[in-house]
Formats: C-alpha cells, sequence, structure tokens
C-alpha cells in the first residue's frame, strides 16, 4: 500500500505540474506591424513633423484630420488587451486633462477667442488626444516604442534635410527661413533625439541599422551647428551632463565615448561662426535679451509675460494669444498709436507661455506634467535591468534636453512633448510588475483555472514580461 503521505505528495505534484500547464504564459511573440501602428506613423509624420506642409504633393486638404480620426477609429476596433486607455492612471494624464479643460476655458474669455479656438481643435485637442493618450494606450511591447523611435529620427532627418536645403543662410551661416519649427525649435527636436539613437544603438540588431543611425548623427549634429541656437546649445549640454552623470544602463566608459564622439562631431561639422555665437552667452549684459538692453528682448519679454499671469490669474489671456497680449497689453505697445512699429513677440519660454496664457493653474499643471512624466520614469528605471530600463533612462534624457531648452522657446504645448510623454506613460505601462495579472484576467488565462498568486509566481518563468515586451 503507497503510504499516505506518497500519495498526498503525488497528488501535489500531480496538480502542481497540471497547474504549471494551465497557467504558463503563452510562448513569446513577435508584435509585428498592424493597421494601427501604420495610422500612428503617419499620425506622427503629420502631427509632429508636418510632412503635409514640407512636400507639396501630400497637401491634401484634411490629411492630419483623416490621419487622427484613422488612428481613432483602428484603436477603438482594436480587440487587443494590451491596449487599453484603463492602464494610464498617472498624474502625466490628469495634469494633460487638466490643461486641456483650462484650455477649453479660457476661449470665451480670451484676447482673440476665435484663434484660441483653432488653437484648441487644431492644436492642442491632438496633442493630448493622439500624442498623448493614443500613443500610450497603444503600446503593447518594447518592439512598438522601437518603431516609434525609429519614426521621431527619421522625422527629425527628414525635416532637417529638406530645410537645409531649401533655407537660405545669414552672413553667419544661419539658418534664416524655415518651415513651421524655427531654427531654434529645430534645435530643441535635435537635442532631445539624441538620447533616443542611443538606445537603438544598444539593440538595433543589424549593421545597417547602425549605419543609418550613425549617418543620422552625423547629419543632425551639422544640423544643429547651422541652427545657431544657444538654447538648443544649452540643452545639448543638459542631455551630455545626464549622460555622463545618471545614465547608469550602459558603464562609464561607454557614457564618456559616448558624449565625446558627439561633441567632437559637433565640433567637426559646425563652423567657427557657431562657436563664436555661443561664447557670447559668456557675456550676456552685452547681448540684446539683457534686462533693458531692448524691448523685444526675452528677458522684457518674460517680465511681460508674469505681468499678463498676474493681472489674468484664473485663465490668463487666452491659449495661444501670448503674441495678442504683447501687440495688445503691453505698456510699449503704445508707441503703435504713433505709427512707430512694435513686435508681437512668441514668449520664447514655455512656462512663461503657459502662465500666462491659461494663468497660476495651467503653469502649475504644466510642472506636474512634467515632474509626472519623470516620476514616471523613474519607477521603471529602479526596476529589473534590460531594455525597458535602458530606454527609461533614453527618455529622461530627452525630457531632460526638452526641459532645458524650452526655458528658451514657446513649446509648451508642442506635439513633439506630447509625443514623449506618450512613450513614456506606454513604456511604465507595459513594464509595470502588474501587467502579468491584467493579462490573465482579460481572458488570455481562464479565471477557473488560475493558480494562487504564490504558485503563479512560483511557477512563472524568468525575465517572462521582458520577452512579452519584446
Amino acid at each position: 500500500m503507497t503510504p499516505w503521505w506518497l500519495s498526498h505528495m503525488t497528488a501535489r505534484g500531480r496538480g502542481t505540474r497540471d497547474a504549471h500547464h494551465l497557467v504558463a504564459p503563452p510562448p513569446p511573440e513577435r508584435l509585428q506591424w498592424d493597421g494601427l501602428q501604420v495610422a500612428l506613423g503617419v499620425l506622427v509624420f503629420t502631427q509632429v513633423w508636418r510632412v503635409h506642409e514640407l512636400f507639396p504633393i501630400l497637401a491634401v486638404r484634411g490629411l492630419p484630420l483623416l490621419a487622427a480620426l484613422g488612428a481613432l477609429l483602428l484603436f477603438a476596433l482594436d480587440r487587443d488587451p494590451r491596449r487599453r486607455l484603463s492602464g494610464l492612471n498617472e498624474p502625466v494624464v490628469r495634469a494633460a486633462l487638466g490643461l486641456l479643460v483650462l484650455v477649453t476655458l479660457s476661449v470665451p474669455g480670451s484676447l482673440y477667442p476665435r484663434l484660441s479656438l483653432e488653437f484648441l481643435l487644431k492644436d492642442y485637442l491632438r496633442s493630448v488626444t493622439l500624442m498623448l493618450l493614443l500613443v500610450a494606450a497603444s503600446i503593447r511591447g518594447l518592439a512598438d516604442l522601437r518603431r516609434l523611435a525609429w519614426l521621431q529620427i527619421a522625422g527629425v532627418t527628414v525635416f532637417s534635410a529638406v530645410i537645409l536645403a531649401r533655407s537660405p543662410l545669414t552672413s553667419e551661416g544661419r539658418l534664416l527661413a524655415m518651415a513651421y519649427y524655427d531654427a531654434n525649435d529645430l534645435a530643441l527636436l535635435i537635442v532631445s533625439t539624441l538620447p533616443l539613437v542611443l538606445w537603438l544603438w544598444r539593440r538595433p540588431a543589424g549593421f545597417v541599422a547602425r549605419l543609418l543611425l550613425t549617418a543620422a548623427t552625423v547629419f543632425l549634429m551639422m544640423t544643429l551647428g547651422k541652427t545657431g541656437s544657444r538654447g538648443g546649445f544649452l540643452g545639448f549640454l543638459a542631455v551630455a551632463a545626464y549622460l555622463l552623470l545618471r545614465f547608469h544602463a550602459i558603464s562609464r566608459a561607454k557614457r564618456v565615448g559616448a558624449v565625446a564622439l558627439i561633441a567632437v562631431l559637433l565640433v567637426a561639422v559646425t563652423s567657427d561662426n557657431y562657436f563664436e555665437r555661443m561664447r557670447t552667452m559668456l557675456h550676456p549684459s552685452t547681448d540684446y535679451n539683457w534686462s533693458g538692453q531692448a524691448e523685444s528682448g526675452r528677458l522684457e519679454v518674460w517680465k511681460r509675460g508674469i505681468g499678463y499671469m498676474v493681472s489674468h490669474p484664473l485663465l490668463g489671456v487666452g491659449a495661444g494669444a501670448f503674441p495678442i497680449a504683447e501687440g495688445t497689453l503691453a505698456p510699449e505697445a503704445r508707441v503703435q498709436q504713433y505709427g512707430r512699429g512694435f513686435k508681437w513677440s512668441a514668449a520664447h519660454n514655455s512656462f512663461v507661455e503657459i502662465g500666462a496664457e491659461l494663468g497660476v493653474l495651467g503653469l502649475i499643471l504644466f510642472v506636474v506634467l512634467l515632474v509626472g512624466a519623470f516620476r514616471a520614469l523613474s519607477r521603471v528605471r529602479r526596476g529589473p535591468p534590460g531594455d525597458a530600463a535602458f530606454l527609461a533612462q533614453a527618455l529622461t534624457g530627452s525630457l531632460v534636453g526638452f526641459a532645458v531648452t524650452a526655458v528658451f522657446l514657446s513649446q509648451a504645448y508642442s506635439g513633439y512633448l506630447y509625443m514623449l510623454l506618450g512613450m513614456s506613460l506606454g513604456l511604465a505601462r507595459v513594464a509595470s510588475p502588474l501587467r502579468a495579472p491584467v493579462r490573465a484576467s482579460a481572458g488570455l488565462v481562464p479565471r477557473s483555472v488560475q493558480a494562487p498568486q504564490a504558485v503563479a509566481d512560483l511557477l512563472r518563468p524568468a525575465g517572462r514580461l521582458t520577452r512579452d515586451a519584446r
């Protein structure tokens, strides 16, 4: 007769094997392109990189709207349980929706209501709903994020190529005429994209991919020199400092080598005029932007912008209406009645811009938006080492570059920023340790055969999330 304890252990072993058979995850799948990924690619190129404005053949009336509606429709029809809005309960989302409410509320009391309404419908609404929510919710794993990173690099490279081919240069060798983004904006886009190149370099798979990344990096550094942007140069220094001091996904020697290589490239492909212009930052009091030097200088514009926020603390002067405030509310604008000209300037500072246009609460929500993104990425960075942690550090570097450069630019509502935020939230969602139970409850494993959590944890093969994410 079989001892009772042996029968008991045999039954337990058989039950354990059955449980393992029932709750074991499906084999790792390769995340292929699908209709929604293609639609998102079209959306990125139209909403962020404005390719339809660069190439006349793509200037089809309503193309951005059609791309947006197509992506939304495909997302609504998609039945993949990994694609969901329910996993986006983040401070970033709440702050973005709060800003969307403020933009809407600012329209009736705006200095130019029609302009603010058009800005809401054509720009900011799409940035929040598409670049943030749709991108974040549609990401299934790291393969999808890798494609989006490639799209960003392709977008900034194509935009730079078209601008260099078409735009004349000033006597200082700086780009003069631009399409949609000006030279300073382009510098921001370049320095914020560089960390993504580093991530793709680590896992591009083949020689061709690395060759393309190398060529794109050389070209982008040359373009950065042509922009002559001092704010972009400061953003570049901030990204370089982050890579050296905080980018722990690779060894210190590789970090130093990567930063040194990029710095050498910048020196090699730019002219002496570029560094002459950068050296002017060592003597700020001689620059027209210094306080009191010129009414259109940045410090003077920032002072007036803070004044607009103080005088309109609740809803500001209206979304997108900062130049209107310059032309109507600024004390210096009174000279226009005497026939003298006065520049209706942009804010040249994303924080001043959003504070003046949406009020004090708008400024607070914008800060919460950025801080929330950094914190979401920080959670992933502190997780298990691997591709997800590496990408989290790369996206943190991109946001560092954006935040520093945006101090000198009006990019508070930028589609590029919300694209970075969408990628960050998507990464935080797929890298979350709660993802496996959610997938099980979504129908991939029947509830009736789910093992207790302790047994499931014991039997789950190591690295499951990493393989799934790929």
